[in-house]
Order: structure tokens, then sequence, then C-alpha cells
């Protein structure tokens, strides 16, 4: 197993531009009562201009082989469909250019230049022969990412306290331990159905939002959590209509989009009842792709993960666990 650290590069791909043109973070292509459970993150203000705040998640980094004189540093983003590589370490390793791709943004999909990768080396595993887009240095905030065409060869521990991801290798090759899904705890483990995405996700089948049954799936690059429109409509039936304010998403080659910023009562995910939580509500691009518009859906960002002290995601054996709730969250600064 390998642990990896923070690292201190800008967060990648989009923002929210607010009503007084500030930004915050913001990213897409990657839960009974506990003890003391943290005050949720509230979503952005659209009548201030927020900053553009550290990503506790998108954050984490592992040093990979690529056959260079050093080992660049690729950030872990379980909401990304593929692993993308900067123009720098392109340029750097002087890798000829592949066939244009269509890669799935925050909300259209657009045609991105690729470069052929020979091999790239890390935690116990190689992939070769590799074609990842390339991205701007300043969009990926670090020399590449891994997105889940290599991640879900690996089990991810996120140890959200102490800001670490630790990595083991997973799948049919791998001899499989512990539980499908489930609350870890000293009394018992709580198991909660999953079914895997179009592109490796792991969806949480059996979630609630305001007595809603609906979808989730982890996206450890989102620093706020989203759901679609058909769950917001599903819970204003539920409860009833309740004041939204409206903002703007912005793409990283400025695709925008309106969503509505606001809170439910209650989101009971993996049997834990996790109380009054602010969500964005939009229907962005990544659930058109996932398949996921026409039902009750939700992306779990940082703002909802950091409420765990750990949550592991196994891909090759399709299992996730989350851990226990924090009392406080972990800090988050500003850049």
């Amino acid at each position: 197993m390998r642990e990896t650290g923070s690292i201190g590069h800008p967060s990648r791909r989009a923002a929210l531009t607010l009503g007084a043109g500030g930004a915050a973070a913001f990213a897409l292509p990657g839960l009974v009562g506990a003890q003391d459970p943290v005050t949720p993150s509230p979503p952005p203000e659209p009548d201030e201009a927020a900053r553009l705040l550290e990503n506790l998640l998108t954050r984490m980094g592992v040093k990979v082989n690529v056959g260079s004189l050093r080992e660049p540093l690729f950030v872990i983003d379980t909401g990304a469909e593929r692993t993308a590589i900067s123009d720098r370490l392109a340029a750097e390793l002087n890798l000829a250019p592949g066939p244009p791709v269509l890669v799935h943004g925050i909300t259209a999909a657009e045609v991105v230049q690729t470069v052929e990768l020979p091999r790239l080396d890390f935690s116990g595993r190689r992939f070769t022969h590799m074609t990842p887009p390339v991205f701007p240095y300043e969009v990926l905030g670090a020399d590449g990412l891994l997105g889940l065409d290599v991640l879900s060869r690996f089990r991810l521990t996120l140890l959200l306290r102490q800001r670490r991801i630790m990595l083991a290798p997973s799948g049919p090759d791998v001899i499989a331990r512990g539980v499908a899904v489930g609350v870890a705890s000293r009394l018992r483990t709580d198991i909660t159905p999953v079914r895997s995405g179009r592109f490796g996700q792991l969806f949480l089948t059996h979630i609630e939002v305001d007595g809603v049954p609906a979808v989730a799936f982890v996206d450890s690059g989102a620093q706020y959590s989203i759901a679609n429109l058909a769950l917001m409509r599903a819970v204003d039936a539920q409860v009833g209509p309740t004041p939204r304010q409206t903002i703007r998403v912005y793409g990283v080659i400025g695709q925008s989009l309106m969503v509505h910023s606001g809170s439910v009562s209650n989101l009971r995910l993996a049997r834990r009842e996790m109380g009054v939580t602010p969500l964005l509500f939009g229907d962005l691009h990544a659930f058109q792709v996932l398949g996921l518009s026409e039902q009750p859906a939700l992306l779990l960002g940082a703002d909802i993960l950091m409420r765990f002290d750990r949550i592991t995601l196994d891909y090759g054996q399709s299992r996730i666990t989350f851990g226990d709730l924090l009392r406080r969250p972990p800090q988050v600064r500003s850049p």
C-alpha cells in the first residue's frame, strides 16, 4: 500500500461565478446517527465574493514514473473518466501527438488533443500505450491527473483527518477483503448496495434526500455536492418548495450553466442521518453522460466527504466503506 499527501497547487477544471464576480472551487470530469456530526460546509453565497478555496481531496497527489529523470506529481480525481497530462510535462517528455478525443466537461463535451504516453507506473502497477488528453498546467494545477481509467485498478482509502490517501492494488487478481459497502463500527457493519457506472464510477443506490430515494457517486475533485433537477423536483414534491438562490457555473473553457443553491433537511447515506445539508442543484453534463438525468441523482463532493474520518473506494471489488463522522471538519485553507 502506498500513501500519498496533499499538494499545494490550485484546483483544476471550473469555477462558480458569484453575483459579485468572485469564485469558489468546483469540479467535475472523479453515509443511524453518530457522535456529534460536523456542521456541513455552506454553499457559496450569491451576493458576496468568495475566494478560491483549497479542495482537500483534489490536492491529493502521487508521484508517478513516466520514464523521465524526475517523478512527476499527478492529482487523484475520482470524478475524472480518464487520466490527463499537462502541456508542460508533455513538452518536457517530447511526447508525440495522438488523436483528438471527446472529453466530457462540466456543461458539455469538448474535443481535446491527446499525446502518446508509452508508460505510466505508480503504486505497483504499470499502464502502457496511453493517450491522455492534454490540458494547460494552470488548469490541472499539477503535472497530470489520474482518472478512473487507472484508478479503477486500485483501492483508495481517503484519510480525511490526516489529509492522506492510501492506495493498494485491487481487482480480480487481488484477494478481496472486507464487506461490500458499509460504515466502520466496533459493533456492526452496515451494508449498502453499490453498482458500477459507465466509466467505472461506484454508484450508491440506496440513499435518501428528504425521503426521496436517489443514486449518488463520489467525485473527489468536487468542492461542492450537487444534485440534478430530477432530485430537486422530487424533494419539492415531497416536502414543498424551498427558497433557493441562482448562481452560474463556468467550465474551464468558458462554458456556463445556471444552477440553484439551497439545502435539504436530511441526507441519509449508508444508514447515517446527515441532517441539514447544503446542496447545489443543476443538470450538469455529467448526469447526462452517466445516464442519471431522468432519475434523482447526487454528486458527492468534498463538502460532504469531509464530514467523515475516512472513506474507502475499492474499484476493483466494487466496494465503498464510510468511516465515522467527524466532530469537527478538517480546516480548508485559502491559497
